[in-house]
């Protein structure tokens, strides 16, 4: 395929238009005081998306110039690091990334060599992070998590009990899911027990037809990664379970043929007590489910391997165990594991490590996907392991508005949990803004990594002027007013407009947020002016040369006839 080479500055340049385009699209959302965006569905005739979240503005936008094109996937880069990590702050990293871009684009065109602008870059970040760890206020309680939530939710009622609730409910390793709710009122429920979705085989198993549910009590839990096909290799095991008087969860591939209808024909005449599900995960991550099922309940994963045991020859001791198996028709809830929770909590901590070294990676290192698919997967095991689970049902009176409001309550959630972690300070970009004075001491050894440090410096008041603009203030009136003070606790309520203790007018922000909105903005910029050239693949169109698409519909074959 041919090859088409842009060198600078036209690469830059074009790269800019598209960073500003998605930029201004985007900072709008900036704020408690910031209005929506409204997002064309690709399919039409349903209904546009409506958002308030920098993330999923940015995403929409896609340019047909291809060099702009890479300037906007910076930014989405950028924001989709942020909201994996952290889930809040996209924005905010948008913001800081144009400004960065913009200076910085601007120095090295001054003749600055890029090289040492990122060095100064780099320097400055490491000391505006470290000041933002050694300043924040830890300790948070329930009612900062409500007004932190207020803040990212544009200020929704109710929204940050709930949540609040919830982290004392689940702690920071819990998962909590958030899904369509069927009503106007929001709705949180806490699973405490090990919860996946899988439902039973067949509903010839429920036990309670009022509730619709498979309920066994004090069972043993066959962990077997094959299918089960005939019932004679059940029989050995099901004796044994039988002989002590217990129910039996069989947790498999699948249950086919005549051993699934043997199990039913027992279970409904009283010989055995009996429920077969399918396990959690798909594909080869579903060895790994078994696994850390087996620890949990104190049971052994029979795999698909020659080193495991054929299904006649499974004892009792093979089995785990638990107080209590609830089975619906699309998932399951074991109470009570009689696992070991010590091995649990460091199989937690390994795999916490990995999901880290993961949220490590800078954008455009390895494949997007590929990360966020082991992401995921790295936290859907953890929330396992946890064996205790909460499900957030957002309310709202139509399907967008519910979808919108479920994007601000996630990242609320998220902004708690990260508050949680490293602590909290003043919100609406003051925390940044208040770091610049500190960088006016910093000397560098160059006057170019100078230069780079004073960029940051302008970056870091942008917050600040975007939060206020959004809300019809004048950001140099707003910012004159903070100068006039030393205490680094003084925030603006932009809705109220009205100065105070950021915990006292609950305009609160999330150490965590603030610096790795931040570091991804500096990773990403300093990625953007190291680029000297852009080489890019020339389509080849001739393919499609004397193709029109009216042509082909107009002598499409009628499918009735």
């Amino acid at each position: 395929m041919s090859k088409q080479i842009i060198y600078n500055p036209e690469a830059l340049s074009r790269m800019i238009h598209g960073i500003d385009s998605v930029a201004r699209a985007a900072i709008v959302t900036m704020g408690s005081a910031g209005p929506a965006v409204m997002i064309q569905h690709r399919t039409d005739g349903i209904m546009p998306v409506f958002t308030r979240d920098g993330v999923t503005v940015a995403r929409s936008i896609n340019f047909d110039d291809r060099i702009a094109d890479l300037g906007a996937r910076m930014l989405r880069d950028v924001a989709g690091a942020v909201s994996r990590q952290v889930g809040d702050g996209t924005t905010t990293a948008i913001v800081l990334a144009q400004k960065l871009a913009h200076e910085s684009v601007r120095s090295v065109a001054a003749g600055f060599h890029p090289l040492q602008l990122k060095k100064g870059l780099d320097l400055a970040l490491a000391l505006v992070e470290k000041r933002l760890l050694d300043k924040a206020v830890t300790g948070v309680t329930d009612d900062w998590i409500e007004k932190m939530s207020a803040v990212a939710t544009k200020n929704e009622p109710k929204v940050g009990q709930l949540l609040a609730h919830a982290l004392n409910e689940l702690g920071l390793e819990g998962q909590l899911t958030f899904q369509l709710g069927n009503g106007r009122e929001d709705e949180l429920a806490i699973v405490d027990g090990i919860h996946y979705e899988q439902g039973y085989l067949s509903p010839y198993f429920i036990t309670d037809k009022t509730r619709a549910e498979a309920v066994l009590d004090n069972p043993y839990i066959l962990l077997y990664d094959r299918e089960i096909k005939d019932l004679m290799d059940l029989i050995p095991i099901l004796e044994e379970v039988r002989a002590e008087g217990r129910s039996l969860l069989i947790i498999a591939e699948n249950v086919i043929d005549k051993a699934l209808t043997g199990l039913l024909l027992n279970l409904t005449q009283g010989v055995f007590k009996v429920v077969a599900v399918k396990p959690s995960g798909f594909g080869d991550r579903r060895l790994d489910r078994f696994k850390d099922l087996a620890l949990l309940t104190g049971g052994q994963a029979i795999l698909d391997d020659y080193s495991s045991p054929k299904l006649e020859h499974v004892t009792v001791d093979m089995l785990g165990q638990a107080e209590r198996v609830v089975v619906t028709e699309t998932s399951i809830t074991i109470i009570g594991a009689k696992g070991d929770k010590q091995l649990a909590k460091q199989r937690i901590e390994t795999l916490r490590a990995q999901a880290d070294f993961i949220l490590a990676i800078k954008p455009g290192e390895g494949s997007a996907s590929g990360n966020k698919h082991d992401f995921d997967e790295l936290e859907d095991r953890i929330a396992l392991l946890t064996a205790k689970t909460g499900v957030f049902s957002v309310g709202g009176l139509a399907d967008f508005e519910i979808k919108e409001r479920m994007v601000r309550i996630e990242n609320a959630y998220m902004s708690a949990k990260a508050a949680l972690e490293e602590g909290v300070l003043a919100g609406g970009g003051v925390a940044l803004f208040r770091c610049i004075k500190m960088l006016d001491s910093v000397i560098a050894e160059n006057a170019e990594q100078q230069q780079g440090i004073n960029i940051l410096k302008l970056a870091l008041v942008a917050p600040l002027e975007s939060v206020t603009r959004n809300a019809g203030l004048n950001p140099e009136a707003v910012i004159a007013r903070l100068m006039s003070s030393d205490d680094e606790h003084l925030t603006i309520d932009t809705q109220r407009q009205l100065y105070g203790n950021f915990l006292d007018i609950g305009i609160i922000d999330p150490v965590k947020v603030m610096r790795l909105a931040l570091r991804n903005a500096v990773s990403v910029v300093t990625t953007l002016i190291t680029t000297e050239a852009v080489v890019m693949n020339i389509p080849d169109l001739s393919i499609m040369d004397g193709y029109s698409p009216e042509w082909a519909a107009a002598t499409r074959e009628d499918p009735r006839s």
